[in-house]
Order: C-alpha cells, then sequence, then structure tokens
C-alpha cells in the first residue's frame, strides 16, 4: 500500500485566500459606513479577526497600549499581538488591555485610507512600542557566568549548557517588536517604499514598520536584506537587526493572505523573554510596610527622625500617591502639635 501524499502548500494558501477574502468584504463594507467611529471599530476588528484565524493558540489578540518597566506607555494602538501563556495582562473597562512589554510580539495600524497625516501617524504608532526598552532574549548560547552558556527558550525559561557547547547564529536579539500597516486603499506604493528608503538612510529603520500592507493597491512593502550577487532575503533575515532598505511586491487581490503568511514567518522567529517581577514585588512589600507607619504618623503616633521624612515624600511621589505626600509635608510644616 502506498503512503498518503503529504499535504501540499497549497492547501494553507487556499484557506488563507478565503479567510482573507471574508476579511476584505468587511473592511470594504466599514469603508462605505457613514459613521467614523463606526468605520474604525468594524475595520480594526475585521482584520484582528484575520490575524487570528491562523495563529497557534499562545498568540492572543487585542487592542490598547504597551507599557515598559520605567513606566513608559505607548499610544493607543489597533492591534497588539501578544503573548497568552506566560504573561500577565491587563484588562481595561473600554475592551482593550494595557500589556507588559516583554509580552508584546507586535503590533499592527489600521486605516481605511492612507493619506498623509494617517501615514505620519501609523509609523508614530509603530514606533511609539518599538522604542520601550526591554530585556533581549539571546538568538545562540552566551556566556552567562559560571556554568557554561544560556539560551531563552520560553519567555519564563532558560536553558543551561556544558561550558563545551557552541550555538551558531547571528549576534542578536530575538525578542524584536514587529510593527505592520494595513490601508484600504491609500498612498502609491512608489510613495510609501521611496519615504520608508529615505527614512532608512536618515537613520531611523529601528522603529519602522516590518511590513506595510495596502489592500486596494495591491502592494506588500517588506524589509529586505542583500545577500551575496544579486539577491536578496527577507522575514527572520531582518529581524532585530540591520536591514538594507525596503521592497514593493504586487501582489494584487492576495494583499491579505500574503501579509498574513509573512506575518507566520516573522512571529515564527521571535522568542520572548519575561519581566522579572521579583524585584517589584520586594519593593512593593517595603512600600507596604513603610506605608503603614506613615499612616500611624497620621494617626499621631509620633513623628519620625528628620532625616526619614525626605525620603518618605520621595517614595510616595515616585509611586504616584501625592495625597500621602501632600499629608507628610503639612504634618512636618505644622510641627508636632499638628501631627498629635
Amino acid at each position: 500500500m502506498s503512503k498518503p501524499s503529504q499535504p501540499r502548500p497549497q492547501i494553507l494558501l487556499e484557506k488563507l485566500r478565503g479567510q482573507a477574502d471574508l476579511a476584505l468584504a468587511k473592511l470594504r463594507g466599514a469603508a462605505i459606513s457613514g459613521n467614523p467611529s463606526i468605520t474604525g471599530a468594524s475595520r480594526e476588528e475585521a482584520i484582528r479577526e484575520f490575524i487570528r484565524c491562523f495563529l497557534p493558540r499562545s498568540y492572543a489578540i487585542g487592542h490598547g497600549e504597551v507599557f515598559s518597566v520605567d513606566n513608559d506607555r505607548s499610544r493607543q494602538v489597533d492591534v497588539i499581538i501578544h503573548d497568552d501563556l506566560f504573561s500577565p495582562v491587563f484588562r481595561t473597562d473600554d475592551g482593550g488591555i494595557l500589556v507588559p512589554c516583554e509580552a508584546v510580539y507586535g503590533t499592527a495600524e489600521v486605516k481605511t485610507r492612507l493619506d498623509r497625516d494617517g501615514w505620519e501617524l501609523a509609523l508614530e504608532n509603530v514606533a511609539s512600542v518599538k522604542r520601550l526598552e526591554r530585556t533581549p532574549a539571546d538568538e545562540r548560547a552566551q556566556e552567562d557566568g559560571p556554568g557554561g552558556p544560556v539560551m531563552d527558550i520560553l519567555p519564563n525559561t532558560r536553558l543551561r549548557f556544558s561550558s563545551r557547547f557552541t550555538a551558531p547564529g547571528p549576534d542578536r536579539p530575538v525578542n524584536p517588536y514587529l510593527g505592520i500597516v494595513v490601508a484600504l486603499e491609500g498612498l502609491s506604493a512608489d510613495t510609501l517604499n521611496t519615504d520608508l528608503n529615505d527614512r532608512v538612510l536618515q537613520g531611523n529603520g529601528a522603529l519602522l514598520p516590518d511590513l506595510v500592507a495596502c489592500v486596494g493597491n495591491g502592494h506588500l512593502i517588506a524589509r529586505y536584506a542583500r545577500r551575496d550577487g544579486d539577491g536578496f532575503r527577507i522575514g527572520a533575515a531582518t529581524l532585530g537587526g540591520a536591514y538594507d532598505g525596503f521592497r514593493t511586491f504586487q501582489v494584487g487581490d492576495l494583499v491579505l493572505s500574503s501579509l498574513h503568511l509573512g506575518l507566520n514567518v516573522l512571529l515564527s522567529g521571535i522568542r520572548l523573554k519575561n519581566r522579572d517581577f521579583a524585584s517589584d514585588w520586594l519593593d512593593e512589600l517595603r512600600w507596604v510596610e513603610r506605608k503603614s507607619k506613615i499612616e500611624a504618623l497620621f494617626a499621631g503616633s509620633g513623628l519620625p527622625a528628620e532625616t526619614a521624612w525626605d525620603e518618605m515624600e520621595s517614595e510616595a511621589m515616585a509611586r504616584g500617591e501625592h495625597d500621602i505626600a501632600s499629608k507628610l509635608r503639612d504634618i512636618r510644616r505644622h510641627g508636632t502639635s499638628r501631627a498629635r
């Protein structure tokens, strides 16, 4: 009995194209709506559903803001692709999410019409995430103290090897942020491609999108890296490191399916590294202890040593507890009689 033949890649492409047609119908339906708020919400939801359709369940899709360990925040972004297994995610009252930057694979901006103002806004929203600092994950095993090299294999797991172990691969982090821009129609491919390459030449390449798709114009723009001869590489070759520029692919009606296939390729090359919350936990416990002493001070249990005032006030301000800092200044200003 002959063995069954292996499924051909065309099966995947056919399914992708079918889902892309459904998403395109929703996008066009949103575009003719007379209500701008409905238009925006509908187009973003259509893209989120399309991105979701063929991603593994370890990826989650939402919208909202991303924040860093330094308390820097991104702008509001239309689509956030984030880890759904190992990382905390906070839900907001408006249905959005607030995500630690360590849990984010990438983001997408969705526009009905990508005019000049919309293009600048999309670029800034993508850049607002890419600017957030996070600890890099290792692309290959790196020396990390005694006991041999280590490698990040899951967001919360590192693998240690024998000191004789080496691993090939480019020396770069593998948890860059992906940035995508999707539009129903708008500026021409030549205009966008020229603008992107000009920005690369100006030294701003790290903050630019990785993929730009314009459905109505039938083009997909991707980063590329040159190789020997006339060839070039896309995908993992441009992740997290230097690249040479952007190239436009005229793909006609297959923009969304090509976008999703590229998204899968890029996501498969990213390995996240979780934030270590141990120090945050200890800081919070110490602050709660100190806060209880401050509250006892408010109740009239005596004044602290003079040298403790500045420390308590600074800590309260750093944690955003301005009411406590104000009370401390008030007690200090008016002396012992006010405290009692």
